[in-house]
């Protein structure tokens, strides 16, 4: 018997899934497979997958369990990916279907996929891929872009027939989060189609808060959504565009789309750099000096830096797995400029941590902070600047006890390590 096999990562969903829509069109029977192998592993003493994205990840597992069950198809957990497939091919005339991704672990995965009958789909972007200079500047991306129209979403599935299948139980972590101000994700496609329409009111107001350091309705939260695969980038901006015709355009509904723009940006310098953005040289082969300095490591990674915009944000990530995007470009920029230790240990923390990690994102903007990415010059985030901006002292009296009385003078710290780590012969 012929069976149709969904291999499921980052593609937590019903809507819009070319692996799913292309195997209900191919085949009578159908059957989901979801590796927990995927969130196994450390790196750099940090594990790959804590605990605040495991929880949203087998939230979503739960969620799309659900939703595949009123099409007929099953959902099967397994431990390992190899062993499922190859008692699978032993009972039937299996055809594999997935999204291709980039990180040179998930080509390594795919690879196992690959020993069998397979139709792979690269739809982890909004746009269509296009070939372009990997090592230039966002905005000479974004130029040729903008011009691509996004492809509409794709139509509804039809029932299908499924097979019994071993299948592991779902055990939900349970986390207690006491700081009343944290923000708090639920997975699952059904709560990212929920918070899609929820913001959909609110789109003429992103650009105007989305640098705030605090809040949940400051910016979409789309972003682990959008990780997880729970939503298509096309759902949202196609969505976006009907509510501009039910409403008006303005320069912060496009501001979103211009940020889905950046997340492709990473995710193609990742696969036609061949994943360049995991080296200490990214993508500019830049042999930099980082430090190795196991007291400012420690410092750093247990919030005890000194200064309270830092250990406030270290805060938040390590107890709640949510840092805004300004706090994790100053806590990025700090660690590489300010204390000039080696950026790759800095991004598998946020890979550890982040409810909303994917690789591209986490290390193409690493990568940035840390020269060796697409940026066009060094750009340094001055700490205190930054908390004056964007209401830091309020952000800080809610994710620090203890305010620090230590005088430091990160501006000294930021010359020195221009001229000690990133200096050129």
């Amino acid at each position: 018997m012929k069976l149709s096999i969904i291999v499921f990562r980052n593609n937590l969903r019903i809507d819009d899934n070319y692996p799913l829509y292309n195997a209900c069109k191919d085949s009578e029977y159908v059957l989901g497979l979801y590796s927990l192998e995927n969130l196994q592993g450390e790196i750099y003493n940090f594990k790959k997958c804590d605990v605040f994205r495991e929880k949203f990840i087998k939230e979503s597992l739960l969620n799309l369990k659900e939703n595949l069950s009123y099409y007929g198809i099953n959902l099967s957990v397994v431990n390992s990916i190899s062993e499922a497939l190859k008692l699978l091919d032993s009972k039937y005339d299996i055809t594999i279907y997935f999204d291709k991704e980039v990180g040179s672990e998930e080509l390594e995965f795919e690879n196992i996929l690959k020993q069998y009958n397979y139709k792979s789909y690269f739809t982890q972007t909004m746009i269509t891929p296009f070939e372009f200079d990997y090592k230039k500047s966002f905005s000479h991306f974004r130029k040729k872009a903008e011009k691509q129209e996004i492809k509409e979403p794709l139509g509804k599935i039809e029932t299908k027939k499924s097979v019994e299948f071993e299948t592991l139980d779902i055990q939900i972590p349970n986390i207690k989060i006491e700081n009343p101000h944290a923000i708090v994700f639920k997975g699952g496609e059904t709560e990212a189609l929920k918070q899609l329409q929820n913001y959909l009111p609110k789109i003429h107001e992103y650009k105007t808060t989305r640098n705030e350091m605090s809040g949940f309705e400051n910016s979409t939260k789309f972003s682990p959504y959008l990780a997880m695969g729970c939503i298509s980038p096309r759902r949202i901006y196609h969505e976006i565009k009907k509510q501009e015709k039910i409403t008006y355009e303005s320069e912060s509904s496009y501001w979103i789309y211009f940020e889905l723009l950046w997340r492709d940006f990473f995710h193609l310098v990742m696969k036609y750099s061949q994943n360049k953005l995991f080296l200490k040289s990214g993508i500019k082969d830049k042999k930099y000096n980082f430090r190795e300095d196991k007291k400012l490591f420690r410092d750093f990674f247990s919030a005890n830096t000194g200064l309270d915009l830092i250990d406030s944000s270290i805060n938040e990530l390590r107890s709640t797995g949510w840092l805004s995007n300004r706090n994790r470009q100053i806590v990025a920029s700090y660690f590489v400029k300010n204390l000039g230790l080696d950026w790759r240990v800095g991004a598998a923390f946020f890979e550890s941590f982040l409810v909303d990690y994917n690789p591209a994102s986490n290390y193409g903007n690493w990568a940035y902070q840390a020269y060796v990415g697409n940026d066009t010059s060094y750009r340094l985030f001055d700490v205190k600047k930054q908390s004056n901006m964007y209401n830091g002292s309020e952000y800080i009296n809610k994710w620090l006890v203890e305010k620090s009385n230590k005088k430091i003078d990160y501006i000294s710290m930021a010359e020195t390590v221009k001229s000690e780590v990133f200096f050129e012969d």
